[in-house]
């Protein structure tokens, strides 16, 4: 008995790593791997002045976090164009890139000026999809 106790043990644990991430074919774009978007907001989200905003940038949501302000979106392509677009957009609109970096799937650009500072988070999505996480913190 405890050795049929074990194997389901085992199966379960096995079969708990398969399958696709809560994706139901429903979720999945037409190319096959991107989820569908979540809706653009109206009106763009207030950002400090001279904020860079690429342009292949959508937002989808803004929030307060004490007084950090948090924007998400996402960007029309792959995380490696995204990186780059960000780390040249801040010191061309008068802002400091502070610190970077880059992984194979997700990077961050710092960023300082304007009287605030943060983080701009990316993570890939999907092949044709990088998520944006945007926070900003008064200087």
């Amino acid at each position: 008995m405890r050795r049929f106790l074990m194997l389901g043990l085992a199966a379960a644990i096995l079969l708990s790593g398969c399958g696709n991430k809560g994706e139901t074919s429903s979720d999945v774009g037409a190319s096959g791997d991107c989820p569908a978007p979540s809706p653009a907001l109206a009106q763009l989200p207030t950002l400090p002045e001279k904020f860079p905003v690429p342009d292949k940038v959508t937002f989808t949501e803004t929030k307060m976090a004490g007084p950090s302000t948090i924007v998400e979106g996402y960007w029309d392509g792959d995380l490696t164009d995204a990186f780059n677009a960000w780390k040249a957009a801040f010191p061309a609109a008068g802002y400091t890139v502070t610190r970077e970096e880059q992984e194979s799937a997700d990077a961050e650009v710092n960023f300082d000026g304007s009287g605030s500072n943060g983080q701009v988070k990316l993570e890939t999505e999907c092949s044709a999809r990088t998520t944006v996480k945007i926070t900003i913190r008064p200087g």
